[in-house]
């Protein structure tokens, strides 16, 4: 009886840590217990720096508790945030233990502690909140566009500086909170336009397990079911699947989440009432997977498709359209003018008598003889030489842009007024403008 008392007795004593977090800026590593926090080196081989107790843990049930950042700790239940204040915990919120997002996704962003979805009161949630330090509370996350996701749950996730992806999970029957059904849909949000965006339809259903970030495109996820594990490349749209090994099994039993950090995959294993702290290379560790299939994430999404197909039509009408109205046509585009997209180049008073005669066609206007003539005019020339160099230059402009647009019909034309024969007007031929 003796042995049995002293047995419970040690049990009891036992102490297990609650929550862990690496801060990888210092390659620390910190566990939280009921009564204390102890820091150990990543670059040390988790050689141990430091035991604190934390002096008022009596007061505190720190079993609900986690690390957001070596700082902070938050309720897995919601609302209350504990913040480090020497050896000593203290309550810095003004919020309450709400229980509506349960089992949320929380993640800093910016030192801003954000969460997204969970599940309180027979219902899931597809809203974000954040912690807004200026009044010490927990505040709606307003976002743009009309897409949002269904109400999930059990989704698999992956979150970057930027994004966040949710894939597959469950959603709860609208008339029968008993009845799960299979959600086949992949979603992006992008913190920067605040906005989600549609992914596809995934050609298999996943749901929530143990990821392991690999970089900003990869991660690892392991699958409880069959023990297997999942290469998943956001961008590339490419899900890779390997089979069990004893390698994935012992990481996949970590005590705590394993993590990345310079090239080695770090993961914990409890044994003996102690916690083993253990690491591979991540090419040892690929290495050692061995691949069985591999497909796409998801469909690509029809409207996307049709979005691009549409754009595409346009885009191309567009140039259709240009190419029909400028087609050996003459166009002005600051003050050169252009043929088929080439440069017309004009010489001396060709570019005045050229540019005259063609703004005033493009408005359905003609030049009279006498504005020609001023073009012309020397106080050193007679009249009828003016009237005869006047003459040449159109007659020699004439020609070049013939030459030019590759064409025998006249450019610029030359018609008699009806009142007065010996008045000339002048205009581009409208065929060319």
């Amino acid at each position: 009886m003796k042995l049995i008392i002293f047995f419970l007795l040690s049990f009891q004593s036992i102490e297990r840590p609650i929550s862990s977090y690496f801060d990888s800026s210092n390659e620390i590593f910190y566990l939280l217990y009921n009564n204390k926090i102890e820091e150990y080196s990543l670059e040390s081989d988790y050689k141990l720096l430091s035991s604190k107790e934390i002096k008022n843990s009596n007061n505190i049930d720190l079993s609900n508790f986690k690390f957001v950042n070596q700082h902070l700790l938050t309720n897995k239940l919601g609302g209350e945030i504990l913040e480090f204040k020497g050896d000593s915990l203290v309550r810095i919120d003004n919020s309450y233990k709400h229980k509506l997002q349960l089992n949320s996704l929380e993640f800093i962003r910016n030192e801003t502690i954000i969460r997204y979805g969970g599940y309180g009161f027979f219902e899931n949630r597809n809203f974000f909140t954040y912690y807004n330090r200026k009044i010490n509370s927990w505040e709606f996350l307003n976002i743009k566009g009309d897409i949002i996701p269904e109400e999930l749950s059990n989704f698999l996730f992956y979150n970057t500086k930027d994004n966040i992806y949710i894939l597959g999970g469950n959603t709860i029957d609208k008339f029968n909170n008993d009845i799960i059904h299979k959600n086949y849909n992949s979603y992006k949000f992008d913190f920067e336009t605040k906005k989600w965006e549609y992914l596809g339809k995934l050609n298999n259903h996943i749901e929530r397990n143990l990821t392991i970030p690999l970089d900003n495109d990869t991660f690892f996820s392991f699958n409880k079911q069959n023990g297997n594990i999942l290469k998943i490349n956001i961008n590339s749209n490419l899900i890779e699947e390997f089979d069990k090994t004893p390698t994935i099994k012992k990481i996949q039993s970590s005590f705590f989440k394993p993590f990345f950090h310079k090239d080695k995959l770090h993961f914990f294993n409890y044994e003996n009432n102690n916690l083993n702290f253990n690491s591979i290379s991540i090419q040892d560790f690929e290495s050692s997977l061995i691949k069985k299939d591999s497909s796409k994430i998801y469909k690509s999404s029809y409207w996307i498709l049709i979005l691009i197909c549409l754009g595409l039509i346009v885009f191309v009408s567009s140039i259709i359209l240009m190419i029909k109205r400028f087609a050996n046509k003459i166009i002005k585009i600051n003050d050169l003018y252009f043929f088929n997209f080439k440069r017309l180049i004009f010489k001396g008073k060709e570019e005045i008598l050229f540019s005259s005669i063609y703004n005033q066609s493009r408005i359905n206007k003609k030049v009279d003889n006498r504005t020609i003539t001023e073009i012309f005019y020397d106080e050193n020339l007679n009249y009828g030489t003016i009237n005869r160099r006047k003459n040449e230059s159109i007659n020699k402009l004439n020609d070049k842009l013939k030459i030019l647009l590759k064409t025998t019909k006249d450019i610029i034309l030359r018609e008699q007024s009806e009142i007065d024969k010996r008045e000339i007007f002048y205009s581009i031929n409208s065929k060319f403008i």
